[in-house]
């Protein structure tokens, strides 16, 4: 597993510009969102999606995490330069907790489920997850529990596209003032 803070790692990586805010929202569930702007000079974040490339992260685009301690994921709300909602990307994890600094933390455990403003949901990274567990670096109940999370989330109001933008649209206007 890899620990993971609420701003994920593509930030930390080299030539990534950005200004980040993280807050706590809730008592109960407790819970914290962190907003992440990446400003101008910032590489670009491009991915294959069913053979079209699509731009994730560069200047003027937006993330949103969501990350309740009291779940097994959290939540990137991904939004292009003009507002627009481009997916929502669940890191499945062990544990979700606050690190020695106070900030919120996930112990990813490599699987990952995206989810598209058009309702369909892609599963991803399975190939890692299959890998940690062939390097032992994941146990056979942690491998069956990320799978059982991907199936929960599936199953539940977190894969109601409505759902889903109304809590990110709330969240955003949070941090706008």
């Amino acid at each position: 597993m890899r620990k993971k803070n609420i701003l994920g790692s593509f930030v930390k990586n080299q030539n990534v510009f950005y200004k980040h805010e993280v807050r706590k929202v809730s008592d109960e569930p407790e819970a914290y969102s962190a907003l992440i702007t990446f400003l101008p000079g910032c590489r670009e974040l491009n991915v294959d999606i069913d053979g079209l490339t699509r731009c994730l992260a560069g200047a003027g685009y937006k993330w949103l995490m969501y990350l309740p301690l009291n779940e097994n994921w959290c939540i990137t709300a991904c939004f292009n330069p003009d507002g627009v909602l481009q997916e929502w990307y669940f890191d499945i994890s062990k544990v979700n907790f606050l690190d020695d600094n106070g900030m919120p933390c996930i112990d990813d455990i490599f699987l990952d489920l995206v989810i598209y403003p058009n309702g369909k949901v892609v599963t991803i990274d399975s190939d890692e997850l299959h890998e940690a567990l062939g390097k032992n670096e994941i146990t056979t109940d942690d491998f069956n529990h990320a799978y059982k999370v991907r199936d929960d989330i599936i199953d539940s109001k977190w894969n109601d596209v409505e759902f889903l933008t109304n809590l990110s649209l709330e969240l955003l206007s949070d941090y706008i003032e």
